[in-house]
C-alpha cells in the first residue's frame, strides 16, 4: 500500500487525530492513515487499551502496535517525523476517557479522522470542538472478526504484509497459546449463556499497611494475572446490597456484560487473596485481569497509600 497522492494545494499544519486499538492494524486503518496524511502535515496516533494485559480483546501490547504501524506507513514511504503515538489507557467511563484523549494531543485545535461504522464508533461525537475528516469507507472489514480467524486457526486477511509476519511470529509463542486457550474457554463460557444475559460480580479493595490483597487467577481466562478479591456470581444471583461502588462499563468483562460491584474493606472470608505491595501493584496495570487495576486506582484516588 503506498501513499495517496498529495493535495494539490498546501497540506494542513492542524494535526489529524486517529484513535484506535488496531488489534490488528489491518489495511482499512493504514489506509485511513495514509488518507489523513495525504490531507495535514501531521498525524497524531492514539493507541488505545493501552493499560489493559494481553487478552483475546487486546492481544498485542502499546509498543508492540505502534512498531508495527510505524513500520507500516515507513514502508508506504511516510517520513517518521510526521506521525506522533501517544498511546491512551482505557478508563471504562466515557468522560474520562475523552478527558484523556483530550490531554493527548498537544494543540489547540485538531481534525479527528474516522468514520461511524457500529456503536463503537460513538465517540467520534464526543469531541464536537474537533473538525471531523471521514476516512475511506472498507465495508466488512473489522478487527473482531480477524482476531477470531487468528484465534481458530483460519487465515488473516486484508493485513499489511509486516502485519501478517509479526501474526505468524506471534503464534509461536507461549502468550498466543494462552490467549488460543482463553478464547476457547470464553467461547464455552458464553455458550453457557442465555442470550443477552448480564452477570454480577462481587469484589473487595483491601489496603493495609502499604499493602492490597489480591488473587491470582488460575483459570483459563486471564490465567496468572492479578484480580481483586472476589468472584463472578452465578447467572441471575444478585451482589449483597450496599457497595461502595459499582462498575457497569459494558465491555470491562471478556465472557459477557458484568456488574462489578466492590467493597472497600477486608474481602469476605470464603474468598482468597494475599497481600501486594500497593506501590507494585499501582506502577503494573498491565498485571491486572480485565478492569481490575482501574478500580484499585479509582478507588485510591484522594486516599492515602494505606489504612
Amino acid at each position: 500500500m503506498t501513499v495517496p497522492a498529495r493535495s494539490s494545494h498546501r497540506l494542513s499544519d492542524v494535526p489529524a487525530v486517529y484513535i484506535g486499538r488496531f488489534q490488528p492494524l489491518h489495511d482499512a486503518h493504514l489506509r485511513s492513515m495514509l488518507d489523513a496524511l495525504s490531507h495535514f502535515e501531521r498525524l497524531i496516533v492514539l493507541p488505545g487499551s493501552a493499560n489493559l494485559a494481553r487478552s483475546i480483546r487486546n492481544p498485542w501490547s502499546a509498543t508492540e502496535r505502534i512498531h508495527l504501524i510505524r513500520a507500516c506507513l515507513r514502508d508506504a514511504g511516510i517520513a517518521p517525523g510526521r506521525v506522533t503515538f501517544r498511546p491512551v489507557p482505557d478508563e471504562f467511563d466515557s468522560h474520562r476517557w475523552a478527558a484523556r484523549v483530550r490531554s493527548a494531543v498537544p494543540a489547540p485545535r485538531a481534525v479527528l479522522v474516522g468514520f461511524e461504522k457500529d456503536a463503537s464508533s460513538a465517540y467520534l461525537r464526543w469531541f464536537p470542538e474537533w473538525q471531523a475528516h471521514h476516512a475511506p469507507v472498507w465495508p466488512g472489514l473489522n478487527a473482531t472478526d480477524l482476531r477470531a480467524a487468528y484465534f481458530t486457526g483460519e487465515a488473516v486477511s486484508n493485513v499489511p504484509a509486516r502485519v501478517s509476519a509479526f501474526l505468524q511470529d506471534f503464534r509461536e509463542t507461549p502468550a498466543f497459546a494462552r490467549l488460543q486457550t482463553e478464547w476457547r474457554a470464553v467461547e464455552t463460557a458464553r455458550s453457557l449463556l442465555d442470550p443477552g444475559r448480564m452477570l454480577h460480580e462481587e469484589r473487595w479493595v483491601h489496603v493495609q499497611q502499604g499493602h492490597v490483597w489480591l488473587h491470582t487467577r488460575r483459570g483459563a481466562i486471564g490465567h496468572g494475572l492479578w484480580e481483586l478479591p472476589g468472584h463472578v456470581l452465578a447467572p441471575g444471583e444478585q451482589a449483597a446490597p450496599g457497595p461502595d461502588a459499582v462498575f457497569a462499563h459494558p465491555a470491562r468483562a471478556l465472557v459477557a456484560p458484568t456488574t462489578a460491584h466492590v467493597w472497600c474493606g477486608p474481602p469476605a472470608q470464603h474468598v482468597a487473596g494475599r497481600p501486594v505491595p500497593l506501590s507494585t501493584a499501582l506502577r503494573l496495570p498491565r498485571r491486572f485481569h480485565e478492569d481490575h487495576h482501574v478500580i484499585l486506582s479509582r478507588l485510591l484516588k484522594g486516599k492515602p497509600p494505606a489504612e
